[in-house]
């Protein structure tokens, strides 16, 4: 029960993050300029939070490289493909790239020994992602000259997710807790993303009275530092494969916001939709090797 109220908790908590974004980004900011600030203003409230238990991030070369890698395939590479993706692809094509890491994390726990290969979590796995063809096939435009390339470029959103996925579990620390090492990830997001806007001149600060953007952008540091903490520890507890099916939910709170915020238009395939992600989530209970008991400390 636990790891399930952690997926919903992770997954709606993500949606409510595409939701703010989509109206922070309307009204004209950067989004790797907003992904800065998110992560950077996230990771500081995951430190105050590790401070005030007591246990602060390590800086240690080893922890360094686990931050540093698990926040570019985890985060800044795969978030900062995805908005400049999204205005070429659709919003319709790009959620069916956020519902393929489910099945790409179990085939690459396989291959490293996280997973064995289990016919009721495949099944579970591709109800889920049957699911969300049906909602968002149906949008899908028709094809132009240029969607090969689009779709070649876009096809490391899924595929990084799933690598962080696996190695965030993978190479986890020997005694690690999961909000110190959300933390050093979070802030390591944050200089990639400074890093790249710098280079593009880009890097954008909301004036004093913007108080509107200000305002959102303090709510999703509030939604992104929860996400990550329920994240992290449904990373702990529960493995790569069944933390992976946070992409159903997030695409479902998607569209449920989307619907009840934007008045977009609610489709009958939500509800065949739902059900299949509820089937799926059931079938892929909790498995496999633990990322906290079975990382080697190097």
């Amino acid at each position: 029960m636990k790891a399930l109220l952690l997926l919903l908790g992770a997954g709606m908590l993500g949606g409510a993050s595409i939701l703010l974004a989509k109206l922070v980004v309307g009204a004209g900011i950067s989004p790797l300029s907003y992904l800065f600030w998110q992560c950077l203003g996230a990771g500081g409230v995951l430190l105050v939070i590790s401070a005030l238990r007591r246990d602060m991030p390590s800086f240690a070369p080893r922890y360094l490289r686990y931050y540093f890698i698990a926040g570019l395939v985890s985060l800044a590479l795969p978030m900062g493909v995805g908005y400049f993706m999204v205005p070429h692809l659709g919003a319709a094509l790009a959620g069916v790239f956020t519902a393929m890491p489910p099945l790409i994390t179990y085939l690459l726990s396989m291959c490293v020994g996280l997973e064995r290969a289990r016919l009721g979590r495949m099944v579970g796995l591709m109800a889920g992602f049957a699911g969300i063809l049906v909602l968002y096939v149906p949008q899908l435009s028709g094809p132009d000259s240029t969607l090969l390339v689009y779709l070649l470029i876009a096809a490391i959103i899924p595929l990084s997710l799933a690598m962080g996925n696996v190695y965030r579990t993978a190479d986890w620390p020997v005694g690690a807790n999961p909000v110190p090492l959300a933390a050093g990830m979070m802030l390591a997001s944050a200089l990639y993303c400074l890093g790249f806007e710098t280079l593009r001149d880009t890097v954008m600060v909301p004036s004093i009275d913007q108080s509107y953007l200000w305002g959102i952008i303090m709510v999703q540091i509030v939604v992104a530092a929860l996400m990550y903490m329920c994240h992290f520890e449904l990373q702990r507890v529960a493995g790569p494969v069944y933390l992976s099916q946070i992409g159903y939910v997030m695409a479902l709170t998607t569209l449920i916001g989307g619907v009840a915020l934007f008045n977009e238009e609610l489709r009958p395939e939500l509800l065949i939709t739902l059900g299949c992600v509820v089937l799926g989530t059931f079938l892929v209970r909790p498995g496999g090797k633990k990322a906290a008991s079975h990382a080697v400390d190097v």
